[in-house]
């Protein structure tokens, strides 16, 4: 359980690009825990379970975020508006897992 951010999205640690209308996440770096490549980071794809409001929603990891805390995550913006349209740039006591 932790805060959820949204970021502008474009070429990610995983070496991909992504857009704002995409269902991508950034992950903390103490659980991303890049090596000397991120690129052949094995969490690179994986895909994310959102939880909050009642409702759940799946994502994809694509980047890195350097400036969560260890249960906080980066969503794009679509996705951000789509899990809490109520929100305001940041919301707390969003679960998520793996």
């Amino acid at each position: 359980t932790g805060d959820i951010t949204h970021y502008d999205v474009g070429l990610g640690s995983c070496g991909w690009t992504s857009t704002d209308e995409e269902a991508v996440v950034a992950i903390p770096t103490d659980l991303m825990n890049n090596k000397a490549n991120p690129n052949d980071n094995p969490l690179c794809g994986t895909y994310i379970t959102i939880s909050y409001a009642g409702q759940t929603h799946q994502a994809k990891i694509v980047d890195t975020c350097e400036g969560c805390l260890s249960t906080s995550i980066d969503l794009s913006p679509s996705l951000f508006t789509t899990v809490a349209p109520q929100g305001n740039g940041r919301v707390s006591d969003v679960v998520w897992w793996f």
